[in-house]
């Protein structure tokens, strides 16, 4: 696939690698740090100038985010903790330090396609990783409740081994917020590790992460201080005795308090075993770098002191957005921070593998009308190509690879529409009007077989006419043709002859406009395949199809969309001729459509929307629907109202084609409430409701519970059954649905914020396609909304 970075390693002596290291302390002396260190800080990181983000501008600045590619297992062996002056790094088997660079996961519960060989191949060859990070949430749907994602763990295992790449076992502690949590004791993470420690023993590949993210804000949590440092430690001292009782001396990295943010609080009272390293987790949006070795409310300044203090550090999670993974991404920063790392041999994972809806996401989200989910199987080719790539996504390879970071050109776009791949004709037919009629089309070995041109020889560039007219009417290929420029096609022939194809591509608004010309292939233009077949590409440009220019600058979506193609084939010598991988290309500046909502007004609960406002409703960033919100009749009322179409192909989470709802009122609580109640009216497009099932969740923000609490149950919408549903007298479907406040995964208290109010209308396999209508949203004492 084509690579909009050069995959390349730049001379990088260790020795200058280190230079951070040996400058940070010196080996005599008194002070605060450990015994034979001074308390000077580790060297100052620059600044980049302020202004428009540019890779090459802070390559130049910053000496160590070109460096060199990052070690294997296999080079470097099993992983130690070794002092370099009066500082721990991670080192090799044979003691030189080493630097992992790779990528976690999500959540395995969420996401565990990507749990593959492909993927797991293209992090190690293509991105040029050493390290991947398998997230298992032991809460919220992981783990505890779900057993089987420890499968998936092992299965990362056996794929990382494989692929060369260390792997971090991550017990991925993060709600509730303390390791010691009932549902994490019940889980049982000393017979977790002990049962991955006896399946790969003292394994060079493994390393042991024991807690994710304690924090103070999803209760039971832990405090943000030394008291809340010395129940992790607590936690995880006895682990830690199994492990080595075992006989594995593996690294363990121990997870800090305040979301893994105060690894100086694990310095000044560490846990007394060579291998073990501790937690910082940040994201650039939030977490700003600091030359300062004293502030405790900055993570880089943390880091500096534990660097100091001689305890070495592990950043086992990163991310180029804000903390809530939105917004950004903030590139500038980041590589302030990759520069402090490097310069330290301070290990990094970036968060994530994902096609989550996030900025902090690697690969590309759905969106409605913009954008589909990439597979987290990047295919047997094992790479993602570019365009799969976030703006995240193609710097963090670039940062991993220790290579310059040159921007994907995101206007260049190249679609295969048809490569018969599936054994079939693709819908396409001898058409109706063609001069020719005995053609035969069949598929053979992947590709479009024309046989029986004895009649359609005329290759010259004028008179297409007289060869046969193929169509593809009955195909389910209709790709966007805007800004296309070419149109390529693979052109397989038993002998070298001249073959010339016209083409006239057909939309909505452009149904004919003939051809400028046929484009010939010569005979000499072929090349012999290891199969005895010769085989060429041939290029038709906009120039040769007026049809074509016309539907490639046409702005409007439908008269640009393809709905048919038609091709006159001539082969001089009469003989069979193949078609395969049918491809259009160009560039295609990707903007955001013009959205143009009613007004937001003021947010409020009962929303009954009967003031022409949105009442405060609005999209959440991570939904897979951002079209227009409006005001509109359901059921003789006003209601708010937007368009959705669930794709076709499905994104792994059945959230992310969902329309994502919130209102934001911070005070609201449930009071003495039991249930949130609410109206939705369906309107489909005839035929577009009649398959699978559509799932309305209900979720809270409320920052005392860790800023998230979901309801149990869901209200299901079958839509084979949606005909026997009473219609409203206005034709739409009507919905009731209630959510118990007691059955929320979380307890909500009379008196605790709510945050904000999520609805989510998830795609269970549905077919539907069509309008919504929200209206009535309140809480009540009891279902009949008293």
């Amino acid at each position: 696939m084509p690579r909009s970075v050069t995959s390349r390693t730049l001379a990088f002596p260790l020795m200058a690698a280190l230079t951070g290291l040996l400058s940070a302390c010196s080996a005599q002396g008194p002070g605060t740090g450990p015994v034979g260190c001074t308390a000077q800080p580790v060297p100052a990181t620059p600044q980049a100038p302020a202004g428009t983000y540019s890779g090459e501008t802070s390559e130049k600045l910053y000496a160590n985010l070109l460096t060199t590619s990052a070690r294997k297992p296999s080079q470097a062996g099993a992983l130690k903790i070794v002092s370099v002056g009066c500082m721990k790094t991670l080192a090799d088997a044979k003691g030189t330090p080493i630097q992992l660079r790779g990528m976690s996961t999500h959540g395995l519960q969420w996401f565990p396609e990507i749990v593959n060989d492909n993927a797991f191949a293209a992090l190690s060859r293509d991105w040029g990783a050493n390290a991947v990070r398998l997230a298992m949430y032991v809460g919220e749907g992981g783990y505890a409740t779900n057993p089987e994602v420890k499968q998936k763990v092992i299965q990362g295992i056996d794929y990382a081994i494989a692929n060369d790449l260390y792997v971090i076992v991550d017990w991925h502690v993060h709600s509730p917020g303390s390791p010691t949590a009932e549902v994490y004791q019940k889980a049982n993470p000393t017979a977790f590790f002990k049962e991955i420690a006896q399946k790969y023993p003292n394994d060079r590949h493994i390393i042991y992460e024991l807690a994710n993210e304690p924090n103070p804000g999803n209760p039971p949590g832990v405090p943000n201080d030394a008291s809340g440092w010395a129940s992790i430690k607590a936690y995880a001292e006895p682990i830690i005795k199994m492990l080595r009782g075992s006989g594995n001396q593996n690294i363990v990295i121990v997870g800090t308090p305040n979301w893994s943010q105060r690894a100086d609080l694990a310095a000044d009272n560490p846990i007394s075993d060579p291998n073990v390293m501790y937690t910082t987790h940040f994201y650039t949006g939030t977490h700003l770098a600091s030359n300062d070795v004293t502030d405790r409310g900055n993570v880089m300044s943390n880091v500096r002191y534990a660097l100091q203090k001689g305890v070495p550090v592990f950043v086992t999670e990163w991310g180029t957005s804000e903390a809530s993974g939105n917004n950004g991404p903030f590139l500038q920063e980041a590589d302030t921070w990759l520069d402090f790392l490097n310069r330290n041999n301070i290990s990094w994972i970036n968060w994530s593998l994902t096609n989550k809806n996030e900025t902090s996401a690697a690969f590309t989200a759905y969106e409605l009308g913009r954008s589909q989910a990439t597979s987290l199987d990047p295919g047997t080719d094992q790479e993602w190509a570019p365009q799969e790539l976030t703006v995240s996504g193609e710097y963090v390879r670039a940062r991993i690879q220790g290579s310059a970071y040159r921007p994907f050109d995101r206007t260049a776009f190249r679609e295969t529409a048809w490569n018969f791949d599936d054994g079939t004709t693709q819908g396409f037919v001898v058409n109706g009007d063609s001069p020719v009629k005995t053609v035969t089309l069949s598929n053979s070995g992947g590709a479009l077989r024309i046989g029986g041109l004895g009649g359609s020889t005329d290759v010259s560039a004028g008179n297409y006419w007289a060869n046969v007219r193929l169509s593809a009417d009955g195909s389910s290929q209709h790709p966007s043709l805007a800004g296309a420029k070419a149109m390529g096609l693979d052109v397989l022939v038993p002998a070298p002859t001249t073959v010339s194809i016209a083409a006239i591509p057909q939309s909505a608004a452009h149904g004919w406009a003939n051809p400028k010309n046929a484009v010939q292939l010569k005979p000499d233009q072929f090349v012999r395949q290891a199969d005895g077949m010769y085989k060429a590409t041939l290029t038709l440009s906009t120039a040769d199809s007026p049809n074509f220019a016309d539907i490639a600058a046409d702005a409007d979506a439908k008269g640009s969309t393809l709905t048919n193609l038609i091709l006159f084939v001539g082969s001089q010598n009469g003989g069979d001729v193949l078609l395969d991988n049918i491809t259009f290309s160009g560039n295609r500046t990707t903007t955001a459509p013009t959205v143009n909502h009613d007004p937001l007004g003021t947010a409020t609960l009962p929303s009954t929307f009967e003031d022409g406002t949105r009442q405060g409703w609005n999209w959440d960033a991570t939904s897979g629907v951002k079209g227009a919100l409006t005001i509109a009749n359901a059921n003789g009322s006003k209601a708010l109202s937007w368009d959705v179409m669930y794709p076709d192909v499905k994104p792994a989470d059945a959230w992310a084609s969902a329309p994502r709802l919130v209102l934001d009122i911070p005070t609201q609580t449930r009071g003495t409430n039991n249930f949130l109640l609410l109206d939705l009216y369906l309107k489909p497009e005839a035929g577009r409701a009649t398959q699978g099932n559509l799932s309305v969740n209900l979720a809270f923000g409320p920052p005392s519970l860790g800023y998230w609490a979901q309801a149990q149950q869901s209200v299901n919408i079958p839509l084979g059954d949606l005909s026997g549903m009473t219609k409203t007298s206005d034709g739409l479907y009507r919905v009731q649905a209630s959510f118990d406040l007691n059955k929320f995964d979380k307890p909500l208290a009379a008196d605790t914020a709510l945050g904000k109010i999520n609805l989510i209308v998830a795609d269970v396999n549905s077919n539907y396609a069509g309008k919504m209508y929200l209206d009535n949203v309140r809480l009540a004492s009891s279902t009949s909304g008293n």
